[in-house]
């Protein structure tokens, strides 16, 4: 069998598969990475009939769209069938690329085993709401915090109050008062420098990954796999985990309902999640 999208050429018989641009040289980008929550979706979490529009219409002219979400692989993979996009889902903020036709996996990184467990102590010490991601499974400390998987992301998770970890997780979640946030970010961030990938998606999440995680490198890889330069790559985000995509890539566009310290960094700012924002930078960057 073999497969054949827009981006992706499968052959079953020889379990060959690889990515590449069907009409890559007619297109200034190549290469479209889109966040997620409060990026493409608006917050009722949903795809708007405009942002949708403008994305297949410049799919079905040539642009490469992969979308990248701290969200992991299962809660992201609906959206490939709805956009009809199928590069390699950039899922968990990096830590796992994963082919939504093929299901194979291009990068799966785990935290370290003991740093995992030192970060998971400190959580339950603090009594914050807890999530653990792996490659197929997310389990939650707090109905509560359940509950926001369900309406955030559209899985069900399980729930362990207090949970042993027998391997590193890709992931580790953090839900409190924005306040307690910051003041956990501060003191995860300063001690485990150099050790741990720590980053923010929203006011109320602190999130740790393996050092060698980031939606950047998981971009940057995609751009090296694709044999495309990092000038040929628009990226659009609205947090701080997006920054290190924003790196990467040649046009950097922060949404207008981003904190100011990701529209500082961001070469554009256009409108909010709530207004198109994505369709909006699109049509000014892709058109003609």
């Amino acid at each position: 069998m073999i497969i054949l999208t827009r981006n992706l050429l499968y052959n079953e018989e020889l379990e060959t598969e690889d990515l590449y641009l069907l009409w890559g040289d007619i297109v200034k980008f190549k290469l479209v990475a889109i966040d997620m929550d409060g990026t493409l979706l608006n917050d009722d979490h949903k795809v708007s009939d405009k942002n949708r529009e403008i994305i297949t219409k410049y799919a079905n002219q040539g642009v490469n769209f992969v979308l990248a979400s701290g969200r992991p692989y299962q809660a992201l993979y609906p959206y490939t069938k709805e956009l009809e996009v199928y590069l390699p889902l950039v899922t968990s903020n990096g830590s796992i690329v994963k082919c939504p036709l093929t299901e194979s996996v291009y990068t799966n990184s785990s935290m370290p085993l003991d740093l995992a467990k030192e970060i998971l102590d400190y959580g339950y010490s603090k009594g914050y709401g807890v999530s653990l991601y792996f490659e197929d499974e997310v389990i939650t400390s707090h109905e509560e915090v359940a509950k926001v998987h369900r309406e955030l992301e559209g899985i069900d998770p399980t729930i362990i109050t207090k949970y042993q970890l027998e391997e590193g997780p890709t992931k580790i979640v953090f839900f409190a008062d924005p306040e307690d946030i910051d003041k956990a970010f501060a003191q995860l961030a300063d001690k485990y420098e150099g050790d741990l990938y720590i980053t923010r998606s929203d006011e109320r999440c602190v999130e740790t990954m393996n050092l060698e995680v980031s939606k950047g490198k998981a971009l940057k890889y995609m751009i090296k796999r694709m044999n495309i330069a990092s000038e040929e790559v628009l990226a659009i985000g609205n947090n701080f985990n997006d920054v290190a995509m924003f790196e990467e890539a040649g046009l950097a566009v922060a949404m207008g309902n981003s904190p100011e310290g990701v529209k500082e960094v961001a070469d554009f700012v256009t409108k909010s999640n709530q207004e198109d924002g994505v369709a909006y930078a699109l049509e000014k960057f892709l058109k003609d």
